[in-house]
């Protein structure tokens, strides 16, 4: 090769490597696209499946956090302790608490998450690629979309606490943005925020390593006020703009129950499909 031509060869190869350089940019995760997500009025439920004994569990609920956070509060999570890393350890003090619920060992074993292990997570149940259970990288490029759909209901919820007595009492209202064909549920579920409790964890930004002890857990999945699936609000019958629904229902709180610390988080869902269709959650008492 000349002199020339190697000395041409060299400056192509320079240009080709700041070209290259300066056309990759880093992604950080998780990533969300550059949309406006605080003018809608449809929330997404992100069920984050979890247990105390799982090291990537905390990193998930980080996650989650951030999701909630990025997404303009339009995600509501629920945290439910199911599958094979919630059981209570008959050998180890430090994770004997036993944080299961009779309605989340059921979703656990009907979505099949505790079978793909944890963590994983439901994006409003809509199965993605015939899977309705999602990895945490995958949680923020499925909400997304979601959240730029219009609203098909509103859902107004408001508690009424009785401290004297700890009963709680809770109206959801139910209103119909759009028409919506088949039988319509509504599930109703208490969750506590605050509670602290040993976990496995090997993210440090999440708490200690490789035990927190000190661990918060939050959005922790409690119990339901109207059964495991809920209850049909509209007898199969099709719905249409404007068609509203009242359901109130109670609660007696337990001593571990925290009202200060507790939200309702209630959300309709298409009972054919499990698709949810409208979500929300408010404080049970301020």
């Amino acid at each position: 090769m000349c002199k020339k031509m190697k000395i041409r060869y060299l400056i192509l190869l320079a240009i080709l490597v700041v070209f290259v350089a300066n056309s990759c940019d880093k992604v950080d995760a998780p990533y969300v696209e550059k949309v406006d997500y605080c003018s809608g009025d449809k929330k997404v439920l992100l069920e984050d499946y979890t247990g105390h004994e799982c090291v990537n569990c905390p990193g998930a609920a980080l996650l989650a956090h951030t999701l909630k956070q990025n997404f303009c509060d339009r995600v509501v999570i629920i945290s439910v302790h199911a599958g094979f890393f919630a059981l209570p350890s008959t050998y180890d003090p430090l994770f004997a608490d036993d944080f299961r619920t009779e309605a989340g060992n059921a979703w656990d074993t009907f979505f099949g998450n505790g079978a793909q292990g944890n963590p994983n997570g439901l994006i409003n149940r809509i199965p993605i690629n015939d899977n309705f259970v999602v990895t945490p990288g995958n949680w923020g490029t499925a909400i997304a979309p979601l959240l730029q759909q219009p609203a098909k209901a509103s859902l107004i919820l408001k508690n009424t606490f009785d401290h004297t007595n700890k009963k709680l009492t809770t109206k959801i209202t139910t209103t119909f943005l759009d028409a919506v064909e088949g039988d319509i549920n509504l599930l109703v579920c208490l969750t506590q925020d605050s509670i602290i409790a040993p976990q496995k964890n090997n993210t440090p930004e999440a708490g200690e390593t490789p035990i927190d002890e000190n661990y918060v857990h939050m959005h922790m999945l409690r119990t339901t006020l109207n059964g495991i699936w809920g209850e049909s609000i509209n007898g199969g019958n099709s719905v249409g703009y404007g068609d509203k629904f009242s359901q109130e229902y109670t609660l007696d709180f337990i001593e571990e129950w925290v009202p200060k610390n507790c939200h309702v988080v209630a959300f309709i869902y298409q009972e054919d499909t499990k698709a949810v269709i409208q979500v929300e959650e408010i404080a049970v008492s301020e």
